[in-house]
């Protein structure tokens, strides 16, 4: 009965699913540099909590007294931008695990709900660079059944249901960032 039960629930699920429409995207302004290039340390390893302030992030190329005053994504949205594209690096995810690997989530979380309570779509785009190598877009070229891909899936999966639980009326999900693996293999 129990499997029942379940298996209904999952039918119901993938026709609720099956049933949403794409959100809307009408004109966006990419942001880069707050959550893409997490710190690191001297080490080269993360620094921790990952990802960088709004407040560092917007202080990282010119004065914040340099910005123009009120809420910077009520400015954007105000301009009439409906999205915004946050480009994330996926390493600080990939190397960490269980209440680290939340804490990183959590950080994610809350950037995305700052953006969307201005009134903004966002486009989460996880975006690999290569300042810790280990952790760089090359961990997944050795092919559909390699560790690389593995971990990368199964930080794709959690991003994924931490976006589900954000929302999905007002996200959408960039797995990778331009792909350039060739040649492509069967998965």
């Amino acid at each position: 009965m129990r499997r029942m039960a379940w298996v209904v629930a999952w039918v119901l699920g993938m026709a609720i699913a099956a049933n949403a429409a794409p959100i809307q995207l009408q004109r966006g302004v990419g942001v880069h540099e707050w959550l893409n290039w997490s710190p690191v340390e001297d080490d080269g390893s993360y620094s921790w909590p990952p990802y960088r302030s709004e407040e560092a992030w917007r202080a990282g190329h010119r004065p914040l007294t340099d910005w123009p005053d009120g809420e910077v994504f009520a400015r954007i949205r105000s301009m009439g931008f409906d999205f915004v594209r946050l480009s994330v690096d996926p390493g600080p995810l990939l190397a960490s695990e269980g209440a680290k690997r939340q804490q990183a989530l959590d950080i994610l979380a809350a950037a995305v709900e700052r953006v969307t309570s201005a009134g903004l779509k966002v486009v989460f785009d996880l975006h690999g660079v290569t300042q810790v190598p280990a952790y760089s877009m090359e961990m997944i070229y050795d092919g559909a059944g390699s560790e690389g891909v593995a971990s990368y899936r199964e930080m794709v999966v959690a991003v994924a249901t931490m976006l589900a639980r954000v929302g999905t009326d007002n996200v959408a999900f960039e797995p990778y960032n331009e792909p350039a693996y060739y040649p492509c293999d069967s998965s």
